[in-house]
């Protein structure tokens, strides 16, 4: 079947003209898509067919078409839309009776990390000065969390219930995968270690793979995509981490938050010098980090007062 037909079918599906035998198609494709964890983005639907996709299933309420309503649920989930932050307060549309459940929230204080087991066996790393809130039961919809700070998460798989995790004004959407999630007061960063992850905002969807990272810049209120070495974000929950061909900028990012002290580039275009093998120990201290460093590569990092300066040898 190619995408044009399909296209058809989708859109009679959407407006109710579909025969048995199209809605059967159209179900059972969307099934395999979930099972095989495909990238519904192989599929260049146009935006204005999402939209009434999600106009049919917010205006249908009755009995009769509750099966409709869920796989067309399914649809506007798969295809990347923001069916969920349409509206901050309209979440219940698509979340049902979760935020009825009982809630729980866990906290940590600064410097402290915390291992959180979710309902569903999903396993959630809490980092400092962060919270998470989550149902003492996810419903048989959707697994929603609420997250403030930054956490590591190895989610379950469930083909059948979308693990959702809200996070300042994106949200992000998997089936089951690792990723770690970052809330600064400017910004919100996913970073994606396996599996395909879902991020969005009011005005954008974009899909991201392992080794790439989304940055929402509150600013601009846009998403920003980008190719990352997805171990560096490790570096905060692991005792020891070994990374390879890992850049000098992606990585003293990393090292300012551990370490509590500014790097300062002393020239931008050693942003672009590369460490090609480097291991990190989390209690190692900043003296010997930077001897080790300063041995082997072809930048200098100097301490000079309250930062770290990084020159060329």
């Amino acid at each position: 079947m190619t995408e044009q037909s399909f296209k058809i079918i989708l859109k009679k599906y959407e407006e109710g003209t579909a025969t048995q035998k199209e809605i059967e198609r159209v179900e059972s494709f969307f099934d395999e898509m979930q099972k095989g964890g495909k990238n519904p983005a192989d599929f260049k639907y146009n935006l204005s067919l999402k939209n009434k996709i999600y106009k049919r299933i917010e205006k249908n309420k009755k009995p009769k078409i509750i099966w409709r309503w869920a796989i067309a649920a399914s649809i506007v989930f798969l295809l990347g839309f923001n069916f969920y932050s349409v509206s901050n307060n309209k979440g219940i549309l698509f979340f049902g009776n979760q935020n009825k459940t009982a809630q729980v929230l866990k906290v940590t204080h600064l410097n402290e990390q915390v291992k959180v087991y979710l309902p569903d066996g999903s396993l959630v790393v809490l980092n400092g000065d962060s919270s998470i809130e989550y149902p003492k039961n996810f419903n048989d919809t959707i697994r929603l969390v609420k997250l403030k700070g930054e956490a590591f998460f190895d989610v379950t798989k469930n083909p059948k219930k979308p693990f959702v995790i809200e996070s300042g004004k994106i949200t992000t959407k998997v089936l089951g995968t690792s990723f770690n999630i970052r809330e600064t007061k400017n910004t919100t960063e996913v970073v994606v270690n396996t599996g395909l992850v879902n991020v969005t905002s009011k005005q954008e969807s974009v899909f991201i793979k392992p080794n790439q990272k989304v940055i929402y810049k509150k600013k601009t209120n846009k998403l920003y995509k980008k190719e990352v070495n997805a171990e560096v974000t490790n570096l905060w929950r692991k005792e020891e981490v070994v990374l390879e061909k890992i850049k000098i900028e992606e990585l003293v990012v990393e090292l300012q938050k551990l370490y509590k002290i500014p790097f300062v580039f002393k020239t931008d275009n050693l942003k672009e010098e590369y460490f090609y093998s480097l291991k990190l120990s989390k209690n190692e201290t900043l003296d010997n980090l930077l001897e080790r460093i300063n041995f082997i590569n072809e930048v200098k990092l100097i301490k000079n007062n309250n930062m770290v300066e990084i020159v060329k040898k």
